[in-house]
């Protein structure tokens, strides 16, 4: 089921919509009793759970995407870096072609090694290995992940991207994004992956959308474990060569673009390309996590004969730069997560850094 059906029926604004609604709503309750025992056994110890000597930091949300996890695991890895912390990301590796562990480097390489390539081992994990430069381990079982990357050296910390559901790591810092989903049903007649009852396990709170609608949810957390937070559009970047180019997001004005995604809602996508003034010619929307093939680029090639610029978005860059394209026509959107009083949230998660080294 694809992001547009998906939301067609969580919405049931249509009758073909609500029917199969409807049909998806028993498989909810099941769903929902599944979940609250697995809560329930983690709750009172009964299911195992592993830690590491360094920290654990999970950064996660209650519902299916659109809540900025993997800009929020960037963001917050580059700022404990910034302060002086060894970080690495753990990521699962959500529709991979590989089961084995994979371990990437920092840096790019265009061309990639079997293990290393974005069918094999994920395109987050490419995106943020390749892109932003943060070793990242990918793997089902991500004990077994972190184990590995320990054995390469010291951290200070291990980043659990999308990992709030991951209940087997002990974690000692929960972060909770919450977006613009805050009502609905568990899946699969809803966005919902756990109930709401779930919000009291994190530690910290990131809203990045429908802040009046979560506020009645977190009156009884503390206010200063409440953060706001929004993605922000920054540049452009290309491949030059072997390398990243950035360039102006002031090159959008005026230009007539292409846009290429495969992400689950790319609304905030088209949005942020009009408010630098881009004129949207065509669209071309994949399945999220979708591995572009030679046909898709054939297709590519020929809707962009009437456009400027190919626009796409980070995650997509890493799988489409193998093909040939015109020379800087093809680029990425760079987005970034943007939160108030932000460095106050590092702090708080520096402080359990230093109190999980102290243990150690």
């Amino acid at each position: 089921m694809n992001g547009l059906w998906a939301r067609r029926i969580w919405e049931n604004k249509d009758f073909s919509g609500f029917l199969l609604w409807s049909f998806l709503l028993p498989f909810s309750f099941l769903y929902g009793l599944g979940v609250r025992i697995r809560n329930l056994l983690y709750f009172l110890g009964w299911a195992p759970t592993k830690s590491f000597s360094c920290a654990v930091i999970s950064v996660g949300n209650l519902t299916v995407g659109g809540t900025g996890k993997t800009p929020t695991a960037l963001w917050l890895a580059r700022e404990l870096e910034k302060r002086g912390r060894r970080i690495a990301i753990l990521s699962r590796g959500y529709k991979r072609t590989g089961k084995e562990i994979a371990i990437l480097d920092a840096g790019f390489k265009k061309s990639f090694s079997t293990e290393e390539d974005p069918f094999h081992a994920g395109d987050e994990p490419m995106m943020m290995a390749r892109v932003f430069g943060f070793q990242v381990g990918v793997g089902r079982k991500r004990y077994e992940v972190g184990e590995r990357i320990l054995r390469n050296g010291e951290l200070d910390a291990l980043l659990l991207d999308d990992g709030f559901q991951h209940r087997q790591l002990r974690r000692d810092i929960d972060l909770l994004l919450l977006g613009s989903d805050w009502h609905g049903w568990l899946l699969p007649a809803g966005p919902f992956r756990e109930p709401k009852s779930a919000l009291s396990r994190a530690d910290l709170y990131l809203v990045t959308g429908s802040k009046e609608k979560w506020e009645p949810w977190l009156r009884s957390h503390p206010q200063q474990a409440i953060f706001f937070g929004s993605l922000q559009a920054k540049a452009l970047f290309g491949l030059e060569g072997e390398q990243w180019k950035e360039y102006p997001l002031s090159l959008l004005d005026r230009s007539k673009i292409l846009t290429v995604s495969a992400i689950a809602n790319p609304a905030l996508f088209y949005r942020m390309i009009h408010d630098w003034g881009g004129e949207i010619v065509d669209t071309m929307e994949f399945p999220d996590h979708h591995l572009y093939f030679a046909e898709d680029w054939q297709r590519i090639n020929r809707a962009a004969r009437n456009a400027d610029l190919i626009v796409t978005t980070e995650k997509d860059i890493l799988k489409l730069v193998r093909f040939p394209f015109a020379r800087e026509k093809l680029l990425a959107l760079r987005v970034e997560m943007v939160v108030e009083n932000g460095s106050f949230l590092v702090g708080v998660v520096e402080s359990a850094i230093e109190a999980k080294s102290r243990k150690a």
